[in-house]
């Protein structure tokens, strides 16, 4: 498959900036400072992304920026060398962005500034760059590639040599071996492969490659022996017969001495393209990326690692903190090692650096090592927490989103999901990821939160601040159907452990009316919204709240117009709280919900709904001051649950139950 990289690199001016290419044929310069250009990469759904390094190491190697050191990155997250390509869903005509690994704020010594200059220009610095393996393997899967493109030309020359050997041996005693000699050149100009280093293998027939030596070297072999036999007989008649005074007669005639002179001649020829072919066999063993690929995702010596890491430089420690990323996603043995040399210590600090690329790989690698539980746990009795809550105020918004999926990996372990809530300025810095993140940042976020409000503890403590509930209101006003499911879902949880949080937030009843409005037929959003609007319409103060807000019966008609059962019956019991007072319900009937009501009856097909409905028009409709004379006086849960009812509201508490709930399963975030 085909694959596009994209690289946009400032070579004048903020050196290392990096602005992302907007189309495939952006291949332009401007204003001679910058330059944009897009590689096209043939790889395998199953390569590794090293091999696409590898490939794009070759065509640097091209352009003389082979010391240039960069990353791959796919919508919006960085490849790590040792994963594999379907692991990222990559596809065929997939755009990848190629990164520097500069700092982008420059606050790099000048030294290291001359070296970020010397990997984006064409005077590069030779002591910097790519490390010395994988310059090594470049260079030598580059002089292998080269004899295969020198190898597979010489061929052609050779074989241009045997079509004159063709009419030549016609002239000799054995004329037909020109018969032969044809068959053998045909074999080769058809199944003879094209090649070049960077476009690869060309023709039809590349792919029968092996064929091609073994056909060809096995033919050359055969007929090398016959011009071998050809030529002795021709030397011995023409020792045995002396030719005396040099006269050429008999078998020493003119005929006889060319014979013997062309195959001995002819039978090197043979020798030489029959050990071409035989090397070659070899040589197509190595593609493109073999060796790079190797040492990219080779284990690495640890202990040399951790001194790059302990260096004072910055250059250095950016290379072991990328080192480690590699290493800790090549497999858990290599996540050991690291903790076993005191890695976590080192990359808590390297992630509290001032250097940016550094900060990054850092956390990349801490957020692969948490995986291990035992790891995480010593991450967590460490404090390390607070890093990754401290790195949710980055400028950086990858550092951000590292950090972010690192606490929702914490947070899936339910000893140590507690330990965010009482890091310090934990729920703070959640916060403000909340509000000023990235959309797959605020997702995150989300996620944790609903994480955290599945632990009754947790769960305590969230409802004793406003912070949590805070930043749920900011989430809500994206317009991502994820952030909105995960952040409600937990909005419903809050609400059943104490509902009183959700009413001091003045924000939320207006978003909670207005979000149905701006989804398009999302009914297990809606659902969730109106599981947690009949909290506020249970309290007198927040349900009079309820009939002032200009979008209440917009919103409760879209849940009517939705015809689905649940929806209609939330919709329904709503209409029934705002009636619990004469005082509401004068003023339900000046709104003229009854027509909602109304619009149930007429278009409801199950028999439950149908029967409330009816039932609110009569008590609406009632003058009298017993405002359920049919409905029993139950709690909003024992309520719906009296209902009835198998819609899946997507949370683990509030409605369910066995007999009756309104919910099922909750739905996880993957």
């Amino acid at each position: 498959m085909q694959i596009y990289v994209n690289n946009l690199i400032c070579t004048g001016g903020a050196l290392g900036q990096l602005y992302d290419a907007t189309s495939l044929l952006a291949d332009k310069c401007l204003i001679n400072d910058r330059f944009n250009k897009t590689f096209i990469v043939v790889v395998k759904e199953r390569d590794r992304v090293a091999r696409i390094r590898a490939h794009l190491l070759h065509i640097l190697f091209e352009i003389g920026r082979e010391e240039h050191q960069f990353r791959l990155r796919y919508n919006g997250q960085f490849l790590r060398d040792a994963f594999v390509l379907e692991d990222y869903g990559i596809k065929s005509n997939s755009v990848v962005k190629m990164v520097p690994m500069s700092n982008k704020q420059g606050h790099e010594s000048s030294a290291d500034m001359r070296s970020v200059s010397s990997s984006l220009s064409m005077s590069f610095d030779k002591k910097g760059g790519q490390p010395p393996p994988v310059k090594a393997a470049l260079y030598f899967e580059i002089r292998h590639l080269n004899w295969r493109e020198r190898l597979l030309s010489d061929l052609q020359v050779l074989l241009y040599l045997h079509c004159m050997f063709i009419l030549l041996a016609v002239m000799t005693t054995f004329p037909y071996a020109g018969i032969w000699c044809a068959l053998y050149v045909l074999v080769g100009w058809y199944l003879l492969p094209g090649y070049t280093r960077l476009g690869g293998f060309i023709g039809n027939t590349f792919h029968l490659r092996y064929v091609f030596c073994f056909v060809f070297g096995t033919c050359g072999l055969g007929i090398f022996a016959l011009s071998l036999y050809f030529a002795s007989v021709e030397w011995m008649s023409i020792v045995k017969h002396g030719c005396s005074n040099m006269v050429f007669s008999d078998a020493c005639s003119s005929k006889n001495v060319y014979t013997a002179i062309f195959y001995t001649i002819h039978a090197p020829v043979l020798l030489l393209t029959t050990g071409i072919c035989a090397y070659l066999v070899y040589n197509f063993t190595i593609e493109t990326g073999d060796l790079i690929e190797q040492t990219l995702v080779q284990e690495r010596d640890i202990e040399e690692v951790m001194i790059l890491a302990k260096s004072n430089k910055v250059k250095e420690k950016r290379t072991a903190a990328y080192e480690m990323a590699t290493m800790a996603a090549t497999g858990d043995d290599n996540k050991f090692k690291i903790v076993a040399e005191g890695g976590l210590n080192v990359l808590m600090d390297m992630s509290m650096s001032s250097d940016e690329s550094t900060k990054e790989h850092a956390v990349e690698a801490l957020a692969e090592l948490i995986t291990i539980p035992s790891i995480q746990d010593n991450f967590v009795e460490m404090g390390g927490v607070r890093n990754f809550t401290a790195l949710l105020h980055s400028s950086n918004s990858r550092i951000v989103q590292e950090a972010a999926l690192a606490l929702y990996t914490i947070c899936q372990n339910d000893d140590n999901r507690h330990s965010i809530v009482v890091a310090e300025h934990g729920l703070d810095d959640l916060s403000h990821a909340a509000e000023k993140g990235t959309i797959l940042t605020q997702r995150t976020v989300a996620s944790i939160f609903l994480e955290l409000a599945f632990s009754q503890d947790v769960r305590t403590e969230l409802t004793s601040r406003n912070i949590p509930v805070q930043a749920l209101v900011k989430l809500l006003e994206s317009n991502d159907p994820e952030i909105l499911q995960y952040s409600l879902q937990t909005l419903e949880l809050l609400a059943i452990e104490s509902a009183d949080v959700l009413f001091a937030q003045e924000e939320l009843l207006d978003v909670l009316l207005k979000l149905p409005q701006r989804t398009v037929d999302d009914l297990r959003l809606y659902t969730l919204v109106g599981k947690i609007l009949l909290y506020f319409a249970e309290n007198q103060d927040t349900c009079k709240k309820m009939q002032d807000h200009p979008c209440l019966r917009q919103t409760l008609t879209i849940f009517a117009h939705t015809k689905d059962s649940v929806l209609q019956k939330v919709a329904v019991k709503i209409i029934f709280c705002m009636m619990d007072t004469k005082e509401l319900k004068m003023r339900t009937k000046a709104m003229k919900l009854d027509r909602i009501l109304s619009f149930i009856t007429n278009n409801s097909a199950d028999r439950d709904v149908w029967d409330m409905a009816d039932q609110g028009i009569e008590v609406m409709m009632n003058n009298s001051n017993d405002n359920f004379p049919n409905l029993p006086t139950l709690s909003t849960i024992e309520k719906l649950n009296k209902m009835g009812g198998t819609y899946n509201f997507g949370s683990r508490s509030s409605l369910r139950s066995d007999s009756g709930s309104c919910n099922s399963e909750p739905m996880r975030k993957k």
